[in-house]
């Protein structure tokens, strides 16, 4: 298969949505009762049931981004987000690239259920995170702080204070890391919403937050 990438055909919303439906809708068509299927029929069957309930776990976790941790952050930076895809994109997690290119190699292309584009660009949606934490790093330090640092306790701070990492979109329950490893997953996701933040509304914009960082490392 070629894939062309950019931009989801649809808001992400209407993506998972769709996605699930597809998902069902193959369940459905290659569904056979119990006493006819083989062994290998019934593990087609629990792979796609099991896509298909990940997906909709998905579409959940992106909405309650939408509905509460997005309005959070725009009431406190005073930056209004384009879309809520951008941040959602932001908060998904490693795990679902799997998901994605589980369901993209599952099916020939001509029944996907979701456009082979599509399910290509998100399954690379957790790499968001990281490129825009570099971009959120570098023009903090250079654009905006002048070359200091924001420090590792005010960025994981205010990824507490914004409830990002409680926040992330995963597939499926993992074992949460703890320590050091736990304060650097905050940081880069406060790194990365700085970032999303640069590139929509400019220095600006990025400017606004800095108090934020300020109060957060201070108290």
């Amino acid at each position: 298969m070629a894939y062309e990438y950019g931009p989801l055909s649809r808001p992400l919303r209407e993506t998972l949505a769709a996605l699930q439906d597809g998902l069902m809708r193959e369940y459905r068509r290659e569904y056979l009762p119990a006493h006819r299927r083989s062994a290998r029929r019934s593990r087609r069957l629990r792979r796609i049931r099991g896509w298909c309930r990940a997906t909709g776990r998905l579409a959940e976790q992106a909405a309650r981004v939408t509905e509460r941790t997005l309005p959070r952050i725009e009431q406190e930076t005073g930056h209004a987000f384009r879309s809520p895809d951008g941040l959602a994109r932001v908060l998904m997690a490693p795990s679902t690239k799997r998901l994605f290119s589980e369901i993209l190699a599952g099916f020939p292309e001509d029944v996907l259920p979701l456009r082979a584009n599509d399910l290509a660009m998100l399954g690379k949606f957790a790499d968001d995170a990281h490129a825009l934490a570099l971009i959120g790093d570098v023009t903090l330090r250079l654009k905006v702080l002048s070359g200091e640092d924001a420090g590792a306790a005010g960025l994981a701070a205010l990824s507490d204070r914004w409830g990002l990492f409680e926040s992330r979109i995963g597939s499926g329950p993992r074992c949460p890391p703890d320590g050091e490893n736990l304060e650097q997953e905050k940081e880069t996701l406060a790194r990365a919403v700085l970032g999303l933040i640069y590139v929509e509304g400019g220095t600006d914009a990025l400017r606004a937050v800095v108090p934020l960082l300020a109060h957060d490392r201070d108290g």
